[in-house]
């Protein structure tokens, strides 16, 4: 067991930090995320999925419930060694300094100590080497979510801790790629766990979860787990449907191939396809 969420209670307070007029956002959230797996973390807008994310990460604490990491709570563990047991990839990429990819990259070493070998690997990993000397600002939104992802892999490249020790947290990591690097990203994430880490992802793209991963949490509306288990029986309509309000339907691409969700908004289906192709990413 890595990482886990027990009876997670979280609200955004007001400023001034008063707990009148909170906003709830996650109501008793409990789930395991272990190693060598990807977990999905899929629900609508506003459903709590980033604020899980960061509470996994430690930078915020639950005010009921806790958050542990190989049984010690996530926020307690000292910042330098908690950048050698997970990284983090931001919805929204910022680097507000003028930095070039390179050196972004190289920011996931920051903590963990200098590492040219491991900054080079992770560029060329995400086919980001021939723009090291670019401006990180003037790149697209998906050349930048590339290179985030590099310096995430950079940060937790090393033999200690080991793999199976170590968690990488995604946040739409894919969003603003094309269909190329949006498969490409997720097969990346895919290996991650395959050499032991636990990866957890929040995606929209229903394809692409179902694809890539080996379990999901659904978030409901309320901020409650509607459903979690493994993905070839989460991620189905019967599940779908009554969390997002519109009609899913479940169609096989081929024998042995990934099902593909679909969602039918006023009689006109909108398959998630953009991670088409992507059979065969799970175990």
């Amino acid at each position: 067991m890595t990482l886990t969420a027990e009876n997670v209670h979280f609200a955004y307070r007001p400023a001034g930090g008063r707990a009148a007029g909170a906003r709830p956002v996650l109501r008793g959230v409990s789930a395991t995320f272990e190693p060598g797996a990807v977990t999905v973390v899929v629900g609508p807008n506003g459903a709590g999925k980033s604020t899980l994310l960061r509470l996994l990460l430690g930078v915020l604490r639950p005010q009921e419930g806790r958050v542990t990491l190989h049984g010690e709570a996530v926020a307690a563990v000292p910042p330098r060694r908690r950048a050698g047991l997970i990284a983090a990839i931001a919805q929204r990429p910022v680097v507000t300094a003028a930095f070039s990819v390179q050196q972004v990259v190289r920011l996931g070493r920051f903590a963990r100590g200098p590492d040219d070998g491991a900054v080079e690997r992770a560029m060329a990993a995400m086919e980001v080497a021939d723009l090291a000397d670019e401006p990180f600002a003037t790149l697209s939104a998906g050349q930048q979510q590339r290179v985030v992802l590099a310096r995430a892999l950079a940060q937790l490249e090393g033999a200690d801790p080991p793999p199976e020790r170590q968690v990488l947290l995604a946040d739409e990591p894919c969003s603003a790629m094309d269909p190329k690097h949006e498969l490409h990203a997720m097969h990346i994430l895919r290996e991650q766990a395959r050499l032991g880490r636990a990866v957890v992802i929040v995606l929209h793209d229903f394809v692409a979860a179902a694809a890539f991963s080996d379990r999901a949490v659904v978030l409901g509306e309320d901020g409650r787990v509607a459903a979690a288990g493994p993905s070839e029986e989460v991620l189905r309509p019967n599940v779908l449907e009554g969390v997002f309000g519109v009609r899913f339907r479940a169609v096989e691409r081929g024998p042995g191939e990934p099902v593909l969700l679909v969602a039918d908004v006023n009689g006109v289906e909108l398959a998630r396809s953009r991670g088409a192709g992507a059979g065969g990413g799970a175990p």
